[in-house]
C-alpha cells in the first residue's frame, strides 16, 4: 500500500501523512529541499535554480525510499513519481489559511508569509514544468480533500479507509 499526499505549501501534507502512517502502522516517506537550506529565502532561491537533473534525481530518491514497502509519501511530486500508488490525495487549503498557518509556525508576519507562500507555490510549479516539460496535471488524483471543511482526524479516517478498501486483496 502506497498513499501519496500532496498539496501546496503549508497545506498540511507532512502532518497528515504522519498521522495516517501512525494509524495504519506503516512508514512515512518524506523528503524536502528544506534539509539543504537554512532560511526561507534560500529555499525559494534553491527552488528557482535547481537543474532538471537535480529535480529528477531528488524524485528518484523518494521513489527509491518508497519501493517495496507500505508507506505514506508526503511530497509535492509524490503522486506523479510513485507509479504504483494505491491512493493519490490532494489537500486543498485556501491561500489565506496556508499563509496564516505558516505565519504562526514561523512566527513571522502575514505580509512576509504572503510573499513566501506565493513564491513557494509559483517556483515549485515552475520547477516541475522545467524538469518534466509540462504543468502539474491534477487528473492523477483519486481524491481531493478540502482541509478547511474536515478535521485532521476525519481526513485520516477518510484516507485510511479508502486506501484499505483499495488494498483489500491483502486481506482476502
Amino acid at each position: 500500500m502506497k498513499i501519496c499526499i500532496a498539496g501546496l505549501s503549508a497545506s498540511g501534507k507532512t502532518t497528515l501523512a504522519r498521522e495516517i502512517a501512525r494509524e495504519l502502522k506503516i512508514a512515512h516517506v518524506q523528503q524536502t529541499y528544506k534539509r539543504h537550506v537554512k532560511s526561507d529565502s534560500e529555499l525559494i532561491k534553491m527552488t528557482k535554480s535547481t537543474s532538471p537533473k537535480f529535480i529528477k534525481d531528488f524524485d528518484r530518491e523518494i521513489a527509491s525510499k518508497a519501493r517495496g514497502k507500505d508507506c505514506v509519501i508526503s511530497t509535492w511530486y509524490g503522486p506523479w513519481i510513485i507509479s504504483d500508488a494505491t491512493l493519490r490525495v490532494w489537500l486543498n487549503v485556501s491561500e489565506k489559511e496556508r499563509i496564516r498557518r505558516k505565519a504562526k509556525e514561523k512566527r513571522k508576519s502575514i505580509a512576509y508569509m504572503t510573499e513566501y507562500v506565493r513564491a513557494r507555490d509559483r517556483t515549485t510549479q515552475e520547477q516541475y514544468k522545467r524538469a518534466y516539460g509540462k504543468a502539474m496535471d491534477f487528473d492523477v488524483f483519486d481524491i481531493m480533500l478540502n482541509m478547511e471543511r474536515v478535521t485532521k482526524k476525519e481526513a485520516v479516517s477518510i484516507i485510511s479507509m479508502l486506501a484499505l478498501m483499495r488494498d483489500k486483496k491483502r486481506f482476502e
